[in-house]
């Protein structure tokens, strides 16, 4: 799977993930309930509760940027293994979690938001120890899969479990926190894996353990229980394995027939596409007859949601080729250590992370359908950029870092205003419309992978020739970013709350009307 990067002004894409497991804001006054049960506690306890949280938020931003930079040391470390063979690493993480996450928000649901936020530290850390020691490479793609159920359970609970032990008047400041921890780990993320892969790409994996162990201890004992009831029960959600099952096989099949495209005869590539098709029409058609379906159908009749739910799948596709070509094109092509390669690609994420609190701003200014598009112009100049002056001789400077700069910036317009789409949703739907945004990032990464194996996994090509297919990926999706964003419509309502907010945090509290500094927005 491969990460975003994390933006300070996206009010949806800082609390998608909370919102994915149908959390609502707590409603207890301040002061009279303690983290033990669940409502605002003790200033020391709540900032305890917000560290053990922004740990978890932080391994999992880093592991996915990690996994990334290493990919061309792992293949070295499992030759003679192909790119096809080593992008299952990354496209197993992205497949099981594109599929887990609607589940996992329900699991959160039904058994509290502590028990899930646990155990899943529990299974991520358990099978980043199975990475680290895995002897062979299908052993390593089982564990990053079994990884990335673990990830499905904490990306749903980690913000609403801090959420629910600080008052009204500190929330804006905490999301902003756990945003920002989120920022570090994307900005941070290549350098320091860099340095690991350094010595071994085991310690990516192993590198996890001491805080996982930390956060584990910690966990158990400051973590808020299931909070009693407050103004009734919530009701139980009816399980949907059927659906689970049948999302997992489409993408599977899909991206699998994608992957080994390059290997397999054209006719079973073709036999495997169309079972993988099958499956997803089967999954339509199951999810409109589901009285409690994954995804509520209704959602998809909005345009503004339906644009902003494709155009996140297509600038992901690209996301997968702009990252792994350019990592490739250092590595393989101008012979980049990989600390060198990591170092050359940190630009993209710090340039998000400076430009990220102006996008807001901008959206309110310019509207929705505006930054979109303007960021998708962007996109698609930094993927065409390498292919217009790239050389056999290396060019950072002329090359990559216009590329990086570009693509930084793009970054900071595409992602908050798409994920801004689940304001256009009724509000009744906002948590299910909000984690069906979030699925599609992941089943966008899923596909860019196997799109970008199948693309440079034709060995017949030699030279830069063998990234012009990745660039080209790059270009074609940003022109369908483009166009899913000016599908969207002028105003959706999150960003214009965002341009008011004073900080990162402010704009999430605002837009779900718990900021004291007023503002609209949904209320639960």
């Amino acid at each position: 799977m491969l990460s975003p990067y994390i933006h300070a002004a996206s009010a949806h894409e800082r609390h998608q993930a909370f919102l994915g497991a149908g959390g609502d804001w707590p409603t207890a006054p301040a002061g009279t309930v303690t983290p033990a049960t669940g409502g605002p506690g003790t200033g020391r306890q709540r900032w305890a509760v917000l560290a053990v949280v922004s740990a978890a938020q932080f391994l999992i931003i880093l592991d996915l940027w990690v996994v990334n930079i290493a990919l061309p040391a792992l293949q070295r470390d499992f030759a003679p293994s192909t790119l096809p063979d080593v992008s299952w690493i990354l496209d197993a993480y992205a497949i099981v979690l594109a599929a887990l996450l609607l589940p996992a928000g329900r699991a959160a649901d039904s058994i509290g938001r502590r028990e899930c936020f646990l155990a899943g530290l529990v299974i991520f850390g358990a099978a980043s120890l199975g990475c680290a020691a895995a002897p062979d490479l299908l052993l390593l793609i089982t564990c990053r899969a079994l990884q990335a159920a673990g990830a499905a359970m904490l990306m749903p609970t980690s913000l609403g479990l801090a959420l629910q032990v600080f008052p009204s008047h500190q929330r804006g400041t905490a999301v902003g926190i756990w945003a920002g921890v989120g920022a570090m780990a994307a900005g941070s993320g290549p350098v320091l894996g860099g340095l690991l892969v350094e010595s071994s790409w085991r310690w990516i994996f192993l590198i996890n353990l001491p805080v996982i162990l930390t956060a584990l201890a910690a966990g158990v004992a400051i973590l808020p229980r299931r909070p009693g009831v407050v103004n009734g029960q919530r009701p139980g959600r009816r399980a949907d394995g059927a659906g689970t099952v049948l999302l997992l096989g489409a993408v599977g099949l899909v991206c699998g027939a994608l992957t080994e495209a390059p290997r397999w005869p054209p006719a079973r590539t073709w036999q495997v596409l169309a079972a993988g098709l099958v499956l997803g029409a089967a999954f339509v058609a199951h999810i409109r007859r589901h009285p409690d379906p994954l995804a509520a159908p209704r959602l998809f009749s909005v345009r503004a949601f339906r644009a902003g739910a494709a155009g996140l799948v297509a600038y992901y596709i690209g996301f997968a080729a702009m990252l792994l070509g350019t990592t490739l094109l250092l590595t393989e092509q101008w012979r980049f250590s990989i600390l060198q390669a990591a170092v050359s690609i940190a630009p993209g994420p710090i340039t998000a992370g400076i430009v990220s609190p102006f996008s807001g701003r901008l959206s309110a200014r310019f509207g929705v359908r505006g930054t979109v598009a303007a960021g998708a112009a962007l996109f698609a100049a930094a993927g065409a950029w390498p292919s217009a002056s790239a050389g056999d001789s290396p060019a950072y400077a002329a090359v990559v870092l216009p590329a990086m700069l570009l693509w930084g910036v793009a970054n900071a317009l595409i992602q908050p205003s798409l994920f801004a789409c689940a304001d256009a949703a009724p509000r009744a739907e906002l948590a299910s419309a909000s984690a069906v945004l979030a699925t599609a990032r992941q089943l966008g990464s899923a596909l860019g992978v196997a799109t970008f194996a199948a693309v440079l996994g034709d060995q017949t090509a030699s030279g830069l020739a063998r990234f012009d297919g990745a660039w080209i990926v790059v270009v074609i999706t940003a022109a369908i970013t483009a166009v899913a964003g000016l599908a969207i419509g002028r105003r959706i309502g999150v960003p214009e709350v965002a341009a008011k907010a004073e900080t990162a945090g402010d704009a999430v509290a605002m837009a779900y009307g718990t900021s004291p500094r007023g503002g609209g927005g949904v209320e639960f």
